[in-house]
């Protein structure tokens, strides 16, 4: 099975988009706040298009002043439910 399928990483992600919009940052600003010209690479991030890796991950952390270890703690979970 694919990560990006893996309940516990759309977890992740889905902290991430949501702490992105509690700091009322738009993707385009986050993605000026990475280095990059368009908001498209964020936005695949946040529809599943495209994979985070590692080291992306953290750069995304630092740009919206997170602790890293608190996300990794969502993938380390069970997910719950169905």
């Amino acid at each position: 099975m694919k990560t990006i399928f893996d309940a516990n990483y759309r977890k992740l992600i889905g902290w991430l988009t949501a702490e992105r919009k509690f700091q009322k940052i738009s993707q385009p600003e986050l993605a000026t706040r990475l280095g990059f010209a368009s908001n498209s690479y964020i936005s695949k991030l946040e529809t599943f298009e495209r994979k985070l890796d590692v080291m992306e991950y953290v750069r995304i952390c630092e740009a919206l002043n997170l602790d890293p270890l608190e996300g990794i703690q969502l993938l380390t979970k069970k997910p719950t439910g169905h």
